[in-house]
């Protein structure tokens, strides 16, 4: 069995960790009543709702994000009608910046008060920002919040920012991603893909012409440019995702092979400009075994690493099939 890494943090899987290390801290938090005036939500937290705090209620028809604000909105409106008549129950968590007060989490519960016309509203009150704010804030929105697709790969990718700014250990693979997370390895490659993949796709879930996590990531995987750049133009067009599959995966006409010369004594396994095939393959097939069967730790962004890695792959495969027979 493999051993899962810590990155220099407690036993056990990073993110929870960081969570129970956040939770610990609770003996410093102050659970006050705090003026809503004085509270304001976090600028950079990845679950953006888009609402004004001055006016929640106040949205631009014209705004590309209008029907995914109302949405919000909406929902933010019959939380409201709850607290207008049992307050808040649930305590917001914010924690002590300049003269006020910003949110960890609790953004719905803040604005809902702001539409029922409270004035105050509890909350456990930390001292400082903590530490590993992103991932906090990634852990309570996994469990509590719905979030679009451009939102998680931003929640994913601050958690990864974050965690390397602090000097620990670089992501440099799905399986160390999926690690730190505690997100399951398949969906783990998916965000990996996309934070190391070209920006025309993360532009393109920015603007949600694009709304499925791993719909992007089959474009970002993509090598050829001009396939990829013909799966986003008809996913901006508004195209289903079948048939953006479809011009993604469009067939390549290979050339005829031809039968003179001596009969082929092996396979020819081609040639990729695209490490992330290569892994896909290599961890399709040994999940996280990877390291631990191929020796080492593998740098996937360099060639003759992942050139190294396929053919103790190769071997790997074959001398299990001698065994088979």
């Amino acid at each position: 069995m493999v051993k899962k890494k810590t990155f220099g943090l407690p036993a056990g899987l990073p993110l929870a960790d960081i969570v129970k290390e956040g939770e610990a801290e609770a003996g410093s938090f102050v659970m006050e009543i705090l003026p809503i005036a004085r509270i304001e939500p976090d600028p950079d937290n990845p679950r953006r709702l888009g609402l004004n705090p001055a006016n929640p209620r106040e949205l631009d028809a014209a705004d590309p994000l209008y029907t995914r604000k109302k949405t919000a909105l909406d929902g933010i409106e019959e939380l409201a009608i709850n607290i207008a008549r049992f307050k808040v129950q649930q305590p917001i968590k914010v924690y002590r910046h300049d003269k006020g007060y910003r949110i960890v989490f609790g953004e719905r519960r803040y604005l809902a008060s702001i539409l029922a016309g409270e004035k105050t509203i509890p909350a456990w009150v930390l001292p400082e920002r903590p530490k590993f704010l992103r991932t906090l804030q990634f852990s309570e929105n996994e469990h509590h919040d719905k979030l679009d697709a451009w939102e998680r790969l931003e929640s994913v990718r601050s958690v990864v920012d974050e965690f390397e700014s602090y000097g620990e250990e670089e992501i440099r693979s799905a399986t160390t991603l999926a690690e730190l997370t505690g997100l399951k390895l398949s969906m783990a490659n998916n965000y990996f893909d996309l934070i190391q993949g070209p920006d025309e796709v993360r532009e393109a879930l920015q603007s949600r012409a694009i709304t499925n996590i791993q719909l992007a990531a089959e474009i970002a995987r993509e090598p050829d440019s001009a396939k990829r750049r013909a799966a986003l133009d008809a996913a901006r067009s508004g195209g289903t995702s079948d048939r953006i599959r479809t011009v993604l995966k469009k067939a390549v006409a290979l050339p005829r092979s031809s039968s003179r010369g001596r009969p082929a004594k092996n396979v020819t396994l081609g040639k990729t400009t695209n490490p992330v095939i290569v892994r896909r393959i290599v961890e399709a097939v040994l999940g996280d075994a990877c390291q631990e069967t191929l020796g080492g730790e593998i740098h996937w962004d360099d060639f003759n690493s992942v050139t190294n890695a396929w053919k103790k792959f190769l071997a790997y495969l074959e001398s299990v099939e001698r065994s088979a027979n």
